[in-house]
């Protein structure tokens, strides 16, 4: 795992799905819309500018519902079609870490960079991850996710 670094970011476009999910509906949210955007995407002729990605716009933590945005950053912005929209995530000050290990134990690395940003007396906006390793590729503990944390 790496260490929580403060840096900047562009403003990044993005497509993809956004729903409301429970958190143990997560894995199979993914395994439906990734391919889903993916194909959208190939047939609109727009090539990925990253690896599959989400965006957290909200979390209910008693709930465990989370507001979620997934799909695949773009060159330029796009319009979506049906249930594939468009999205961007904040420009400026960002805080980043790169988790390695499965999905379940990612929430410890966001639990690390809200810490971080509260020692920085920042506030948290709505953060993204980008999955770099394809996980039918990668076995679980080596997987690694990149964290994004924009702070205000």
């Amino acid at each position: 795992m790496s260490e929580v670094e403060l840096t900047q970011q562009s403003p990044r476009h993005f497509v993809g799905i956004r729903r409301k999910v429970h958190t143990s509906d997560l894995p199979g949210f993914f395994a439906e819309v990734l391919p889903k955007v993916m194909n959208w995407m190939q047939e609109q002729n727009i090539a990925p500018a990253s690896a599959p990605m989400a965006m957290w716009c909200a979390m209910d933590m008693e709930s465990g519902i989370a507001d979620t945005h997934a799909g695949c950053f773009v060159e330029n912005e796009v319009e979506g079609a049906g249930e594939i929209t468009p999205g961007v995530t904040s420009g400026g000050d960002v805080l980043r870490l790169i988790h390695r290990g499965g999905y379940g134990t990612v929430g410890q690395s966001w639990g690390r960079v809200y810490e971080h940003a509260k020692a920085l007396g920042r506030r948290p906006g709505a953060g993204w991850e980008i999955y770099i390793d394809d996980p039918g590729e990668v076995e679980a503990d080596d997987l690694r996710t990149e964290i994004y944390l924009p702070v205000g």
